[in-house]
């Protein structure tokens, strides 16, 4: 099994125990949130440790969602865009907090969403 499948499946596992224990409240998203940006700002997280745990969450979504996706790279992009926006950027940087509309996130899982 190569890195990428073994990613892959660490990731499938993790979001097993996720759904197995209830984790995926909002309450918990905005102590993430709250956390990230704590440690931003006091210099004990990297801008570069920031990007790996939004790229761990948008593992996870791809993950969750997967067999619902018709355009990945869509996908992919409005995600990232829209986890960009809920985390602080930089230390001191408050969230952008502009994610877009229900519909649009929908059009990038289904281009032929609406159609």
């Amino acid at each position: 099994m190569n890195a990428i499948g073994r990613c892959d499946a660490a990731a499938r596992e993790r979001h097993r125990a996720l759904d197995f224990i209830g984790l995926r409240a909002h309450a918990t998203t905005v102590g993430l949130i709250q956390l990230c940006e704590e440690l931003l700002n006091s210099g004990v997280l990297s801008p570069e440790g920031l990007e790996r745990i939004k790229g761990a969450i948008r593992t996870e979504l791809t993950v969750s969602s997967n067999a619902r996706i018709s355009n990945h790279a869509a996908f992919d992009d409005t995600l990232r865009r829209r986890i960009d926006a809920i985390f602080p950027s930089a230390p001191g940087e408050p969230p952008l907090e502009h994610v877009g509309t229900l519909e649009d996130f929908e059009d990038a899982m289904d281009p032929y969403h609406g159609a």
